[in-house]
């Protein structure tokens, strides 16, 4: 289906998808609170809006209209999974809260690096002048009155001779992760993408983090409104917007049918964190599989929250540090070669 041209940031379809549905959970159905909710809006989501009700009452589903006009595919995806088990209102406040909780994430991430980032982009400028105006400047004296440099002064020159050179490899590594992205990573499948992110070392555990956090409350869901576990996951290898998804959809019915218990097919994936298959273990024995999700979800979610505070928290030390190290190579570029020539006097 053809989508509009993105006109929504991140935050605005956060907060519709949260007031839709705290209104709807207080009693206005879903078109009556796009009526109210229109009014608010700038002339271009208006625009959205109207279409999107026009959809609705042609007999779009919410998600394909969501999807239509470019909203976020991991609320999309989460109101798809909410009109197979019937809980729109709560689905469309938890796909707004998911969305405001990458807003969060983001802007602390960003908080974090903006002065240490400003920082090292002007030492990088002073740098850059040293190199151009006044390291040559010295390296002419000590040439011209035959000084020999200490080893020190030596590695500052040969740093400062080195930077250009540092600098185009940082320009061609970039270089070779955007070609790598372009016509490797993209033409692999998409089991492949996801076996090449999770081996990645700072990025691979907080994506199988979100893999369990996203598998185990949508199946939690799922099976809360009565469906059984096959066609759950029928349910997943449905929708279209989470390709992964639905070739792991596809494996676990493929396995299911083989006789093969859930938990033990998911001890067998690399992509979930191990204690999810124990949760479905003991969900399975006590007969409430689908609280049992619902609360390991849960607990992923803190953990997830707990990594990016943490990361936060290391960002902003190693950048300082980073800088620091610079302005020292600076301070002793200028200082030890005036003390060199002065002592050889």
């Amino acid at each position: 289906m053809k989508r509009n041209k993105k006109r929504w940031s991140v935050r605005e379809q956060a907060d519709l998808l949260k007031k839709l549905g705290e209104m709807m959970k207080n009693g206005y159905t879903l078109l009556d609170a796009l009526k109210m909710l229109e009014l608010q809006m700038n002339e271009k989501q208006r625009k959205d809006i109207l279409m999107g009700m026009r959809k609705l009452t042609e007999g779009y589903p919410a998600f394909q209209v969501l999807n239509m006009i470019s909203f976020h595919k991991d609320a999309v995806s989460i109101i798809y999974f909410a009109e197979k088990h019937g809980n729109l209102p709560f689905a469309f406040i938890q796909s707004g809260e998911l969305l405001q909780r990458k807003i969060d994430q983001t802007e602390k991430m960003k908080k974090a690096a903006k002065y240490p980032t400003f920082l090292i982009l002007t030492v990088c400028m002073i740098t850059y002048i040293m190199k151009s105006a006044i390291v040559p400047q010295f390296s002419a004296i000590y040439h011209s009155m035959n000084v020999k440099t200490s080893f020190l002064t030596s590695f500052i020159f040969i740093f400062f001779d080195s930077f250009s050179i540092i600098f185009m490899l940082m320009v061609v590594s970039a270089i070779g992760m955007l070609v790598f992205y372009w016509y490797g990573f993209r033409k692999k499948s998409f089991e492949d993408q996801m076996a090449f992110l999770i081996r990645m070392p700072l990025i691979g555990r907080s994506v199988k983090l979100f893999n369990s956090y996203f598998l185990s409350l949508q199946l939690s869901n799922l099976l809360k409104s009565g469906m059984s576990i096959y066609d759950s996951l029928k349910a997943f290898e449905n929708q279209p917007f989470i390709p992964f998804y639905q070739g792991e959809a596809k494996h676990f019915i493929k396995r299911l049918k083989q006789g093969e218990a859930i938990e033990v097919i998911l001890n067998g994936r690399p992509f979930y964190e191990k204690d999810l298959s124990r949760a479905v273990a003991h969900g399975q024995l006590n007969g409430h599989l689908h609280r049992e999700l619902y609360s390991y979800s849960q607990f992923i979610l803190d953990r997830l929250e707990k990594k990016a505070e943490k990361w936060t928290a290391m960002l902003q030390p190693v950048i300082y540090g980073v800088t620091a190290v610079m302005i020292l190579i600076l301070y002793l570029s200028m200082l030890l070669p005036m003390y060199q020539m002065m002592n050889q006097l």
